[in-house]
């Protein structure tokens, strides 16, 4: 029988307790016995998944409540003599789990240690997801090594705990939901709810349903009463996404509601107040809207007390690396391949995208790519045709020719090339060539003959494809 799960049993009763001990180990149970509470007390770092304790032994009810100060997690069970009724009834009232009478019945104790273990295993799961939530949506894990996402970082860490309205604004893609999130759980209102609403989303006739629900009957569909999403924030924060696209009678309604902190119910005039944070967030111009009209100006400057800028991704270069080897390890066990790396034609053309989607589009570009690959790498065919074109070796717009590193030379490389004008084969001393014309000639018509394939003009010119690509690129700085 595998082993199970650790339990304490603290029992003076010999008899009994080897009875208790015996049963326990039948299920599988590893067991801890102790003749008196202090020893228990004394080996909680162990971290049993549950204690069973006789109460009418020498300060039996002292040992429960010095538990669950120490551990107030761990279930207790205790045992109690039949006639000790009201012990029983205090060590409830203390924080135990359950009891039992002698002699303990061999079913009902099987059934509490199995109800007290799973209710301790999911106290500890609870634990562990609310921590990792925290640790998730902490500033400190949002990627980014940038000055720029510094400064994002240094206003996260300012404002948490201050409870003024907060306006995140970028470009769409940036993650200003994810700086939202950072936001609501470093504050004081991190153990309410996290509620957004896109204002850009709900049909306006809805909206007003939506933040403060209604009551039964208020509508002809209205079978039942329903909490809005301001009720539901209540200890929390509501994030308002994409609030330059809400209707102006809806803009009315939540300045009235930011004035007090209170609303109605559609179909009831009874007032609910509630308490939480507003964060608001869109990639409009804000400013701009009140300017035409469009977004009141009292409102506006009821919403952006603090203002917090996403800077574009194309404005932080150097943090697309670790933004792809964050994605490459996020979907590496969803498409079940064990990509690592991205090859150097691939990183310089990420790098040098202009990513008008920003970090939304680079995830999706890095999950698509790991699908299509064949190999633990990412390569540059693996990217989408709009991303190549960025890679070293392509020719620019104004038809340049932007040379591959010596370092990131591919035994495959093949470069387009403007076409060389061929020189006379009879060269009179009045124009007589220089010897970098000629070199430079011998390496371009070496390009042309081989349409553009590097490796193969490096070994007609019988030299090293390292050579060739300086050779390229000294003839490139002279002009």
């Amino acid at each position: 029988m595998a082993t199970k799960e650790l339990l304490f049993v603290v029992d003076t009763d010999i008899p009994h307790r080897k009875m208790m001990v015996g049963w326990l180990q039948d299920q599988g149970y590893r067991v801890k016995v102790f003749d008196n509470g202090e020893l228990c007390l004394n080996m909680l770092d162990e971290n049993p998944d549950a204690i069973c304790l006789d109460i009418n032994m020498s300060a039996g009810l002292d040992i429960l409540k010095r538990l669950k100060l120490a551990n107030r997690d761990i279930p207790v069970l205790v045992v109690t003599e039949n006639e000790a009724v009201d012990s029983a009834v205090e060590a409830m009232k203390i924080g135990a789990f359950d009891y039992m009478a002698k002699p303990v019945d061999k079913v009902r104790l099987k059934i509490n240690v199995e109800r007290a273990i799973e209710m301790h295993t999911m106290v500890n799961k609870i634990q562990r997801l609310q921590g990792e939530l925290k640790e998730t949506y902490s500033y400190k894990n949002i990627i980014g090594q940038s000055d720029a996402m510094k400064q994002v970082f240094a206003q996260i860490d300012e404002v948490s705990a201050i409870n003024i309205n907060v306006f995140v604004h970028g470009e769409s893609g940036t993650g200003k939901e994810l700086v939202a999130k950072a936001l609501h759980f470093n504050s004081a209102y991190k153990a309410g709810d996290f509620v957004a609403i896109n204002c850009g989303a709900i049909p306006e006739e809805l909206q007003e349903n939506e933040f403060f629900g209604h009551e039964k009957g208020a509508y002809t569909s209205a079978d039942d009463s329903r909490m809005g999403k301001l009720e539901v924030a209540n200890g929390g924060t509501l994030f308002l996404d994409e609030v330059g696209e809400m209707p102006p009678k809806m803009q009315v309604k939540l300045l009235r509601f930011l004035q007090d902190k209170s609303f109605e119910r559609v179909g009831s005039n009874k007032k609910i107040h509630v308490d939480l944070r507003i964060i608001s967030a869109t990639n409009k111009d804000l400013e701009n809207a009140v300017r035409q009209g469009k977004f009141r100006e009292d409102l506006y400057y009821r919403l952006v007390v603090y203002s917090v800028f996403i800077p574009p991704l194309r404005k932080r270069e150097e943090d697309i690396p670790i933004l792809i080897n964050h994605f490459l390890k996020k979907y590496k066990s969803d498409i079940s391949k064990k990509i690592t790396t991205v090859s150097s034609y691939a990183l310089e053309a990420l790098v040098r995208y202009t990513w008008p989607g920003n970090v939304r589009q680079l995830e999706n570009e890095i999950y698509r790519a790991m699908v299509s690959t064949r190999t633990d790498t990412i390569q540059i065919e693996n990217l989408s045709p709009e991303i190549q074109k960025f890679r070293e070796g392509h020719v620019g717009e104004d038809n340049r020719f932007i040379p591959v590193p010596d370092n990131q030379e591919s035994a495959s490389t093949v470069i387009p090339v403007p076409m060389a004008q061929p020189l006379s084969s009879s060269i009179s001393p009045a124009t007589r060539p220089t010897f970098n014309e000629i070199e430079k000639h011998a390496f371009l018509e070496a390009l042309n003959r081989t349409n553009g394939n590097v490796p193969q003009a490096a070994k007609d010119l019988g030299i090293s494809r390292a050579t060739f690509y300086r050779k390229i690129k000294k003839f490139r700085s002279v002009n």
